[in-house]
């Protein structure tokens, strides 16, 4: 299919009681029939009134969204966006890609906010899986089989999903994390005194983005629509 990101792939936002948008919360996408609206569940789950998403570049129409299921111990949440119909939505993968096919997420996370302006600004990052993990005892059920990704997610891309870079752009995962691995020994900045001691030193990280693997996302989709 012929994906055009910012139709299927949106901002997501906090509403408030005047129906004024209060704050830029993450990245959400479109799967299943009827169309709903995946995101990662911390995304939304400290904000207490109404949701929105917006279509780029028309940021000042607002559809408001609603909670249809959460999935906490697997990080993931369920929305239906009233009066929206998206043109899209993405497929859910059958399974995993290899370690060297390459994928892709579109997501929000350069995003910006100053005084009472918010400033979308989406961003698409190309990489692959580097590995999978058994992490349940720091992200509970997220943490079966996560994806650890060779490109980094900034705040805003949690809930963002992982896709094939093909022409199928199936779903692989949702973005809920990152993971910092320090890069020893050459990426090491150390300043000596006189004594050859350490005054300074400067250990560099590299992050990794984790995402849910798309088989919690398919047991979840199913409970919703069997």
């Amino acid at each position: 299919m012929e994906l055009n990101p910012q139709e299927m792939i949106v901002p997501i936002f906090a509403i408030g009681p005047k129906g004024d948008v209060v704050q830029f919360l993450g990245t959400g996408s479109f799967v299943g029939n009827p169309p709903l609206l995946i995101t990662a569940d911390h995304v939304i789950k400290d904000w207490q009134g109404s949701f929105g998403i917006s279509l780029m570049p028309n940021l000042h129409n607002i559809y408001i969204a609603k909670i249809v299921a959460r999935d906490q111990p697997h990080d993931l949440s369920l929305l239906e966006v009233i009066d929206f119909k998206p043109a899209g939505v993405l497929e859910l993968a059958p399974k995993i890609a290899h370690l060297n096919q390459l994928l892709c997420t579109f997501e929000y996370g350069t995003t910006r906010t100053q005084g009472n302006q918010i400033h979308i600004s989406p961003a698409t990052r190309i990489g692959n899986i580097t590995r999978t993990l058994n992490l349940i005892s720091q992200f509970q059920g997220a943490g079966d089989e996560i994806l650890e990704l060779s490109f980094s997610a900034l705040k805003g891309a949690s809930g963002a999903p992982v896709v094939s870079n093909d022409d199928k752009f199936q779903l692989q995962g949702i973005i809920i994390a990152n993971v910092s691995y320090h890069l020893l020994p050459a990426q090491i900045s150390s300043v000596l005194d006189e004594d050859n001691q350490i005054l300074e030193e400067t250990q560099f990280m590299l992050p990794q983005a984790l995402a849910v693997n798309v088989k919690h996302v398919r047991s979840f989709l199913k409970t919703v629509q069997p």
